[in-house]
């Protein structure tokens, strides 16, 4: 089916493709704007969707060639699971399952219990003839790549082939994933369970909770991949494929059987309206920015904050005029009427009769403070003794030891010096 959209040429796209629904059909003729009541849905469960389909937990390498090799699909649904990492700053732990639905068998293949990775799983990830369809797989191809030097070809975003046949239903941006959740409830009217055991320890041995739950996923891909195949074949004219394929080849993505870079586009999705701007904050009246601006007056927080309006140096003295050439201070203006000094700031300075005479042998300074006696003897200025240099680069040699090298950057560098008294 995949070989089909491939033979698409360029002359058909030449008009944007048609959905299988029309204007008059019932089933879009719904407003899907209005708000819906909530519905509840049954559980997704791949033994009631399919009751043939066996499924098999594989272990070892060689059971997993051994099941792969009886495969005869070309369709596959596609998943990984791995531990989550609980840590803040830690690197992601390696893929540690891989499941593969296909119309008959689902295997579970837990390649974090193997010694080496499985060769014909390796190959059949790499066969450019199998699709490989999963929700938001690019970064499962490239953590794949990554943790196992494994390649993905022919590789199917079902989010992206949902959004290409059924752009009515779906807007917004093309490369923002659905989830697989929602695709059941929209396109097979079940949804998937997700519990606790979607974050559980998918490196140990797998209890019946979680084959379950990885069974449904893969199981879940397939069955949509068909539904939504099927609508893209009726559509005219077909959507070319590579809006929703890829091959990821050495953990970068290309477009399918070719070497150009792969993204996600498609030049025929209608993204909708855009979505309504952000209501403007409301600014409290009681704190409005300078001269009239709009950002709102905050606290002086560093002498670097331009918010800070202009206020007059005390109630009488005039404002600065800007642009004058020379502007002499005036003298102290006199306090305004009312004004009363505060009684503690006239403690704060010394008075007249706290000035004592100073004793003899001290001199005093402008204040009539005493000043304290100078050293008549110069500083003197000693190197410290020198101790062999370990070699780091550079030119080896002997340097002078230094002290403890303070805060701040060039402190204790170089020679060391001593300052000593007379």
């Amino acid at each position: 089916m995949s070989v089909l959209l491939a033979s698409t040429s360029s002359s058909d796209m030449s008009s944007p493709p048609t959905s299988i629904f029309s204007e008059g059909t019932s089933s879009v003729e719904t407003d899907i704007t209005q708000p819906e009541e909530p519905r509840v849905y049954d559980l997704y469960s791949y033994t009631t969707k399919s009751p043939n389909t066996r499924m098999l937990y594989i272990q070892s390498a060689e059971a997993a060639d051994a099941a792969i090799s009886r495969l005869s699909t070309k369709v596959l649904g596609f998943d990984l699971e791995w531990r989550p990492n609980f840590i803040k700053g830690n690197p992601e732990n390696p893929v540690a399952l891989v499941q593969l639905a296909s119309e008959d068998t689902i295997m579970l293949i837990h390649v974090a219990l193997m010694t080496t990775f499985p060769e014909k799983l390796k190959a059949l990830l790499g066969d450019p003839e199998v699709v490989k369809a999963g929700v938001g797989i690019q970064k499962d191809c490239k953590k794949l790549f990554m943790d196992h030097g494994v390649d993905t070809r022919n590789c199917v975003d079902l989010s992206l082939l949902a959004r290409t046949v059924d752009n009515k239903r779906w807007k917004g941006k093309y490369a923002n994933p659905i989830g697989l959740s929602r695709l059941c409830e929209t396109y097979e009217d079940l949804t998937l369970y997700k519990g606790k055991v979607q974050i559980s320890n998918w490196e140990r041995p797998l209890d019946s909770r979680q084959q379950e739950y990885a069974a449904n996923d893969s199981h879940a891909g397939l069955v949509l991949y068909s539904r939504l195949v099927a609508m893209a074949a009726d559509m005219s004219p077909v959507p070319h494929r590579v809006w929703y394929s890829f091959d990821a080849i050495c953990g970068l993505l290309y477009q399918p059987s070719t070497g150009v870079l792969w993204h996600a586009y498609n030049p025929y999705y209608d993204p909708g309206p855009p979505p309504p701007p952000r209501p403007p904050k409301v600014e409290n009246e009681q704190f409005v920015g300078h001269e009239g601006s709009a950002r709102p007056f905050r606290a002086f927080r560093g002498r670097h904050n331009r918010t800070r309006p202009q206020r007059p140096l005390s109630p009488t003295a005039p404002n600065f005029v800007p642009g004058a050439k020379e502007h002499s201070p005036s003298p102290s203006p006199s306090p305004a009427p009312g004004f009363l000094p505060n009684h503690r700031y006239q403690q704060s300075f010394p008075r007249a009769s706290d000035v004592r005479s100073a004793p003899s042998g001290f001199s005093t300074d402008m204040d009539g403070f005493p000043r304290l006696p100078r050293s008549s003897a110069p500083r003197q200025w000693q190197p410290q003794p020198t101790r062999p240099r370990v070699f780091r680069g550079g030119m080896p040699g002997a340097v002078p030891a230094h002290t403890q090298a303070g805060r701040g950057r060039g402190r204790g560098r170089g020679y060391a010096i001593a300052a000593t008294t007379g």
